[in-house]
């Protein structure tokens, strides 16, 4: 099993919910997995990652993964914030609209 991101929990709302109802439930993996994986920054929320290593953490082929980020694409809630790969598969950025889907990322202290 892969290894968790460190200091981050997503809390769902009832649209997120929905969201994976419309979607499915591939794509609605794929977003949190985006969302566990991403940075704060000026530009708002951003992932960097490769449709490989998504499909590698979710258990999925990266075909399917690339379709599910169209999807998430079409309805607004990932934006590709650079596109310099060579082939589909190299990692790209991605701006999150979480908000938008009904997902809130928060900080969680680790430690004891």
């Amino acid at each position: 099993m892969p290894a968790e991101p460190d200091g981050v929990s997503l809390r769902l709302s009832a649209r997120a919910l929905g969201l994976g109802y419309r979607l499915g439930s591939d794509t609605l993996l794929v977003l949190l997995d985006l969302a566990a994986h991403a940075t704060d920054s000026a530009e708002g929320i951003v992932v960097t990652a490769s449709y490989r290593d998504i499909a590698r953490r979710i258990g999925v082929s990266k075909d399917t993964v690339g379709r599910r980020l169209a999807a998430l694409r079409h309805a607004g809630i990932v934006v590709e914030v650079a596109h310099l790969a060579a082939d589909r598969f190299e990692s790209r950025s991605y701006r999150l609209h979480l908000d938008f889907a009904g997902i809130a990322r928060e900080r969680v202290r680790i430690g004891l």
